[in-house]
């Protein structure tokens, strides 16, 4: 479909913009595409502006990095109707959420643990520390992320079970071998 004259000539689009209520240029302003109509686009801004007219943008769950678990929930479609289907797949979530935070957490620890050739005791209790440290990071970050009341203990048992699993690997296991070493083994730093 070819377009009406008055789109190709922008003084006479700027004319019929100004005769559009605010409603309808602001479903102008939410529907025309910004780049490839650029100098149209830009006339609906400048109309909107000459009325002072602000357009509402809605909050979008997925927009950027936002930690918002009910609002991911009721980002999930047919979800939303169903109060026991949305409850199950918010606990779900808020378990695998604290749980990936907390072996995020733990797998440098991990990581470095098996790489170091000697651990001794000292550093043995830093990198314990640092589990434990990783462990509570998962659960209040899971908590920021919106799992509040009740459902702060379901984010404390996913980073549980992420500890859990932590403390049957072989790095948790030369972190204790380390721990259980005399203090004054090697070097000249003995008592």
């Amino acid at each position: 479909m070819i377009a009406p004259q008055w789109w190709f000539d922008l003084k006479q689009y700027t004319e019929r913009l100004q005769r559009y209520s605010d409603e309808e240029l602001l479903d102008i302003y939410f529907h025309i595409h910004p780049i490839r109509y650029r100098a149209h686009y830009l006339c609906v801004l400048r109309e909107l502006r000459r009325r002072g007219v602000k357009p509402q943008v809605a909050h979008r769950p997925f927009a950027g990095l936002d930690w918002d678990l009910p609002q991911w929930v009721g980002a999930l479609g047919g979800l939303g109707r169903s109060r026991a289907a949305s409850r199950v797949v918010f606990g779900l979530l808020t378990l695998a959420l604290s749980a990936s935070l907390t072996g995020l957490g733990l797998a440098p620890i991990g990581l470095a643990t098996l790489l170091m050739r000697y651990i001794d005791p000292f550093s043995a209790l830093a990198l314990l520390m640092g589990a434990v440290w990783a462990w509570g990071l998962g659960a209040w970050l899971t908590y920021k992320a919106g799992a509040r009341g009740g459902w702060t203990l379901l984010a404390a048992l996913g980073s549980s079970a992420a500890f859990w699993a932590f403390l049957w690997t072989r790095a948790f296991a030369r972190i204790v071998d380390a721990l259980h070493q005399p203090l004054g083994g090697g070097g000249g730093w003995g008592f």
